[in-house]
């Protein structure tokens, strides 16, 4: 933790000269000289963030100095300080700081009238710079312009298309009955395809309608092949990965939990997961004979794409030494999830592929979707004690070690599931960053490790149900709004279970399981798949369950543009931002103040994602799309 805590320059004539070299998120609390009278003091801190740990040593005097002591404070959460010396001992209970942003604070120890020690705490001045939430409240609106801007434009020019059209009997200057007939709009595709400005803005004669009562019954005729609504989820999900891992705008909710509770990045991977299940639920057609060996063999070569891929990419940036090279990874979690949901599949799935195929296997589907979970419950919660680093962890360990629980086990980070990796993988074959390192200070910990990937494999079944749901009501507008009513229903309970096995509580007690990212925990996965389904089932009503399905007329409210474009090129997308991360375009500073400020840090953030955005439309134009 000593890197949140850190003593900082306050020789200086202006605090906002200290400021000014400040990370985003801290402040600065200065300790002025105590009286005379007090030849000795010390403050101890503990953080809000560090759940039951110990006092750590912030100001240690031990004679009496002229000089004040100044330290960075982050400003995300609590911290609490507790003053000791010869007369302060327990007559000072802890005092709690919450300081502001780019703040300066002078902090003052002195003895009241009856000699009793006593705190003053106020404000030297406030930086501004870092103007709070105003360039997050400012990207967002900015996002929410262009496509709404965008959509009205659409609306526009769908508008006077059809005013056209429909003008066709009563203008004779444009030939016969109308001359409709030498007017073609588009080549293929749904209606808000074919007047999208950004596809043609010119007329294509290789397509005639003789009315608009034609057009749209050309267009109800064709087959959809895609699930926009998903497309535009997995868009969601990649758009806004890509910003969190290059920075976030450097706000703290954007980046992973230190432990235990649930951010918004804590989401996004998972989500991936969930999308390729709903992906394999609705795309997979049973095979027969011989037909059954060839898909085992492409599903064998994707998962073997997958996790090559994964390898490249941890490869990256390093001098290929083989002997420290992470294994792990997130693509090598999508092949093992890939190969699981594929395997109940090929295995439960009759070659007819007909609704009463699946839904009469419910039971096996139940018994080896969830085979994944059990296996991950017996290796985290009934495994007995083990030894690490040469010290004894108690069975059913799901601390963060270090400070954790008082430092009662520094070296049993993530319980059963490091130790399974240090056995299987080494300790030079996995993640040695883990986001408990700085709060915790933790050892070396993979948060896509071997056990979780039986977790994860366990939500991507969850997609799966979700994709069969989806499969079987996506035709007649009555059956997807049946099949919104399943999906928003499997949402909301899958939350509620979550809920109930953490107690809805962020750390709870020894009787519940805490929602925790970093070991996959059962109620993080089942909230991962509960906030998925209640989105996803938002996003099909404003996509796909208003369009027209050949019983009911009806206009898509929103095409998903422009996250639909990049959930159709995700894996170039995702590999090209992890390779090109740091460079032009994709990160831009202007100054190197910038850096330290919301605003620089949003702003090359945003012009990242905003040109792999832009990347993935004129793919999408040119209809080249890349898949593993």
């Amino acid at each position: 933790m000593a890197y949140l805590f850190q003593q900082v320059d306050c020789q200086v004539e202006n605090p906002m000269d200290a400021i000014g070299n400040l990370d985003m998120d801290y402040a600065i609390v200065r300790f002025s000289p105590p009286p005379s009278t007090l030849t000795a003091y010390s403050v101890s801190y503990v953080y809000g963030d560090c759940y039951e740990c110990p006092s750590q040593t912030l100001v240690q005097r031990s004679a009496y100095l002229s000089q004040p002591y100044c330290v960075q404070v982050p400003v995300n959460y609590e911290t609490e300080l507790t003053f000791g010396g010869p007369l302060c001992s327990a007559k000072i209970s802890p005092y709690t700081i919450k300081p502001k942003q780019f703040s300066y604070h002078d902090l003052t120890l002195s003895t009241n009238s009856v000699g009793e020690c006593q705190i003053d705490f106020s404000t030297v001045s406030s930086e501004a710079l870092s103007a709070g939430w105003v360039p997050l409240i400012c990207l967002f609106m900015y996002l929410f312009f262009i496509i709404a801007f965008r959509w009205l434009w659409i609306k526009g020019q769908k508008r006077d298309i059809e005013e056209l059209l429909q003008s066709e009997t009563m203008d004779p200057m444009l030939g016969g009955s109308g001359g409709v007939d030498n007017i073609s709009i588009g080549s293929g595709g749904a209606k808000d395809e074919l007047l999208s400005p950004l596809v043609t803005s010119d007329f294509d004669t290789s397509n005639q309608y003789s009315s608009l009562n034609d057009m749209m019954k050309s267009k109800r005729d064709r087959k959809k092949k895609r699930i926009d609504s998903l497309d535009t989820f997995r868009g969601l999900s990649l758009t806004l990965m890509i910003f969190v891992n290059y920075g976030g705008g450097g706000y703290y909710f954007f980046n992973h939990s230190t432990w235990n509770g649930l951010t918004v990045a804590d989401l996004l991977f998972p989500w991936f997961v969930w999308i390729m299940g709903v992906t394999v639920g609705v795309t997979f057609k049973a095979p027969e004979g011989d037909t059954r060996t060839s898909k085992w063999l492409t599903v064998l070569l994707r998962c073997v794409k997958l996790f090559g891929l994964g390898l490249l990419l941890n490869s990256a940036g390093g001098d290929g030494d083989l002997s420290t090279l992470r294994i792990p990874g997130v693509l090598q979690y999508f092949s093992i999830a890939y190969l699981y949901i594929n395997a109940i599949v090929l295995f439960l799935d009759s070659p007819v592929g007909t609704k009463s195929s699946w839904t009469r296997n419910a039971a096996s589907y139940a018994l080896l979707g969830s085979l994944s979970l059990i296996t991950y419950c017996v290796l985290t919660y009934a495994s007995g004690e083990f030894e690490v680093d040469g010290q004894t962890c108690p069975g059913a360990y799901l601390g963060a070690g270090g400070l954790y629980g008082n430092e009662a086990h520094p070296k049993c980070t993530g319980g059963y599931h490091r130790y399974v990796d240090v056995m299987v993988l080494g300790k030079s074959h996995f993640y040695d960053s883990p986001t408990c390192e700085n709060v915790y200070d933790c050892i070396a910990y993979d948060p896509e490790g071997i056990v979780g990937s039986l977790s994860a494999s366990f939500l991507a079944f969850l997609g799966l149900l979700t994709g069969k749901i989806v499969k079987y009501h996506k035709k007649k507008r009555s059956d997807k709004r049946m099949g919104m009513i399943y999906c928003a229903s499997l949402g909301v309970v899958l939350l509620l279970l979550a809920g109930m096995l953490c107690d809805f509580n962020q750390n709870p007690t020894v009787n519940y399981v805490p929602v925790n990212k970093n070991m996959w925990s059962p109620p993080f996965i089942l909230a991962c798949g509960g906030f998925a389904n209640v989105l996803f089932t938002l996003l099909f009503y404003f996509i796909d369950y208003s369009e027209d399905d050949g019983e009911h007329e009806g206009e898509v409210m929103w095409e998903g543009w422009p996250l639909r474009q990049v959930g159709k090129n995700s894996i170039v997308l995702y590999m090209g931002h992890e390779l090109l991360d740091g460079t032009l375009p994709f990160a831009v500073y202007f100054t190197e103040k910038s850096k330290h400020l919301h605003w620089g840090t949003t702003l090359s953030n945003a012009i990242g994602v905003t040109v792999w955005i832009l990347i993935a439309l004129r793919m999408d134009k040119k209809k080249f799309y890349v898949s593993v």
